[in-house]
């Protein structure tokens, strides 16, 4: 998929779900059941119109690929769906290894309700004919409550990285609760993703992580641009170890482009350039916790005021101090009313004061 069909699909997206919560008020005699239910349709409709545009910017026929996925791996049949849509894909086997995905996202907590942030583009690239999948296991010299700090502050965490090792990381949150966000490695990697699932049916929230994203790569010869379902589990080994598991699933848009991404050597190349995002962790990690803090004191960027509070923060969770994911929230709070309450006037006897 280019680059520009993948924009024209996210506009025409955009578009057909705005027109969704503009319809028009329902009438107070009608039961909130059947207020619910005749919203449900309108979401359900503008859902469609939006894959419908989405296959006709980019010429994927996402719709069967969501509706045939959908009915074969989960046994859910929406029913905006025509005969034509359920057809299944003639080369795709709907067993264990291609449903899993769908089954393990539902299983952590994602259920199939497309009213819910991108589960449409979610559930209909699940359903595509072509996918590779990728997978890279190591281990991080962070614990659990440091590698949660970094994830609440990511625009600190590229700071930190960039000013020990002199590189372009850049890490941005595009909504004002963290679940979306873009990001670079300042060389052939850079994307926007949404923060699917931050646990796993309630457990081990900031260590069993979903992303959705779109991305750009370049691997080898090839200039890459698509979209990515991807898991990123972590457990703690010890204070100061994680190990990690990511595996990422990739939607080849035809049987060339699938059939190359299949190989080995890519494989490789794709492996090599996440190992060295890791190896860029390991090495800012260990110069940190080697004791060396000048690179941090003399980084212009993090001596912002807002980044200095950030560096105190994060001395404190080094040293011990719990953190979980989401306290990034709750402290921010809890200073903006802090600095918005006035200090008590003291008044003074004027026959006290010698």
């Amino acid at each position: 998929m280019s680059l520009k069909s993948t924009i024209l699909a996210l506009l025409c997206a955009a578009i057909a779900c705005g027109s969704a919560f503009a319809t028009p008020a329902m009438p107070e005699s009608r039961s909130k059941a059947e207020q619910m239910a005749a919203h449900q349709d309108s979401v359900a409709k503008a859902r469609m119109r939006a894959l419908k545009l989405a296959q006709l910017a980019n010429k994927e026929d996402d719709l069967r690929s969501l509706c045939s996925g959908m009915d074969k791996c989960l046994g859910v049949r929406f029913d905006f769906c025509t005969e034509a849509d359920f057809k299944p894909w003639p080369k795709v086997k709907y067993d264990d290894e291609y449903c899993g995905p769908y089954r393990e996202i539902v299983k952590r907590g994602f259920p199939p309700d497309l009213r819910q942030p991108m589960a449409t583009e979610i559930f209909a690239r699940l359903g595509r004919q072509y996918r590779a999948i990728y997978v890279n296991k190591g281990t991080l010299p962070l614990g659990s409550d440091v590698i949660s700090y970094l994830f609440d502050n990511m625009p600190f965490t590229a700071e930190l990285i960039n000013a020990y090792l002199g590189t372009n990381y850049s890490l941005e949150y595009t909504s004002r609760n963290h679940r979306f966000f873009n990001g670079s490695n300042g060389r052939s990697l850079s994307g926007e993703f949404y923060w699917a699932l931050q646990d796993s049916a309630g457990q081990k929230l900031g260590l069993r992580n979903l992303f959705f994203g779109y991305g750009h790569a370049q691997v080898l010869r090839w200039s890459l641009h698509g979209s990515a379902v991807a898991f990123l589990d972590m457990d703690e080994v010890s204070k100061r170890e994680l190990k990690y598991k990511l595996t990422a699933i990739v939607f080849p848009s035809n049987s060339v482009l699938n059939s190359i991404m299949q190989m080995n050597v890519f494989k490789k190349v794709v492996n090599e350039k996440i190992d060295h995002i890791v190896d860029d962790i390991k090495k800012a990690s260990g110069k940190y916790f080697g004791g060396d803090k000048e690179p941090m004191l003399k980084s212009a960027a993090l001596k912002s005021q807002e980044n200095v509070q950030y560096v105190i923060d994060f001395e404190n969770v080094v040293n011990g101090a719990p953190w979980k994911l989401g306290d990034y929230e709750k402290l921010r709070k809890e200073r903006e009313k802090q600095r918005a309450t006035p200090a008590p006037m003291k008044l003074e006897d004027p026959r006290m004061v010698k």
